[in-house]
């Protein structure tokens, strides 16, 4: 078997990026039209994203589940054209200024015949 393990990282700035997408996706209702301000991973995998609405004198906060922001992460990863196996395992890690996507797809072996 070989294993193939990747990490993408995701900046602060990428995830804006990623949001940004995301919020113009077809039919999405999570997010609400409004100005990024902020974007804060969490420790468990969630995204909490602080959106300004025109005309709103506070920001709002939308808190993703971890399998929403991986959803969004993925949306993203499509739209910059980067490949990622659909049968791999994948999973979320939050860092100081970022969130790390962790991608780990398997590949059976074999040998030649006798």
């Amino acid at each position: 078997m070989i294993v193939e393990t990747r990490e993408l990282f995701f900046t602060n700035s990428a995830l804006k990026k990623a949001i940004a997408w995301y919020q113009k996706a077809a039919n999405q209702t999570d997010l609400p039209l409004g100005v990024v301000t902020a974007v804060s991973p969490k420790p468990d995998g969630c995204l909490s994203v602080q959106i300004q609405q025109s005309g709103a004198s506070r920001s709002r906060e939308v808190v993703f589940t971890p399998s929403k922001t991986l959803a969004l992460l993925l949306l993203f990863c499509r739209r910059q054209k980067v490949p990622i196996p659909r049968d791999a395992g994948k999973e979320l890690e939050a860092v100081d200024d970022g969130l790390i996507l962790i991608v780990r797809g398997e590949t059976a072996t074999s040998a030649p015949p006798h």
